[in-house]
């Protein structure tokens, strides 16, 4: 169930189209993509599992405000706390932006903290470890591509899978597609975006 849930990460950091349409990715991009993924969202998974995830931007500055979130994603059936991340986005080319994905040292600290962002100002990059970097490709507005090449996959998924991520701004939603290696199975996720007054 862990492997399975981690896809949380990469879902929101892989909005895919065909790269037919590579629109500039510049702050600007940046901005859009941060102000946009942050929030709440409940998700199904082949319309059984239900999970609530939130993308909390964290350690924010005025030098520097759209760098930044906390992760955490909770099985809404067991209640456990199945993945907490903390993501780093960075700018690299004029199309192409880089996310590096964290674990916590002390992971159980922080459990519940997404709804309090400036809890993490307390701490440091000292609570953060290991990483894994993936490169993003923006194709048009509110859609990005992964830099996957086929021969890996990222770490949520076993070498070889298959997957297509989209973020609809029109209804809130973020759809994942993955059909595993060797296999004409899809599994479909789906994530809705809690609304905002």
């Amino acid at each position: 169930m862990k492997k399975t849930l981690i896809l949380v990460i990469a879902f929101l950091f892989s909005i895919n189209g065909i790269a037919q349409d590579k629109s500039k990715s510049d702050n600007n991009d940046i901005k859009q993509f941060y102000r946009t993924i942050q929030g709440d969202y409940s998700g199904r998974i082949n319309d059984s599992t239900t999970l609530s995830v939130h993308f909390t931007p964290i350690w924010e500055t005025e030098s520097d405000p759209f760098h930044w979130f906390y992760l955490e994603g909770t099985n809404q059936e067991t209640k456990e706390v199945v993945v907490q991340k903390v993501l780093e986005i960075k700018p690299l080319t004029d199309i192409t932006f880089q996310i590096v994905i964290y674990g916590l040292r002390t992971p159980e600290k922080f459990i519940g903290k997404w709804s309090n962002r400036n809890y993490f100002d307390g701490y440091n990059n000292g609570i953060l470890k290991g990483k894994k970097k993936f490169t993003f490709i923006k194709t048009k507005d509110f859609e990005y591509q992964t830099g996957w090449n086929g021969r890996k996959s990222l770490d949520c998924f076993p070498s070889g899978d298959r997957i297509h991520f989209k973020f609809s701004q029109e209804d809130e939603r973020l759809y994942i597609k993955r059909v595993p290696a060797h296999s004409s199975n899809i599994i479909g996720y789906t994530f809705f975006k809690a609304l905002t007054d």
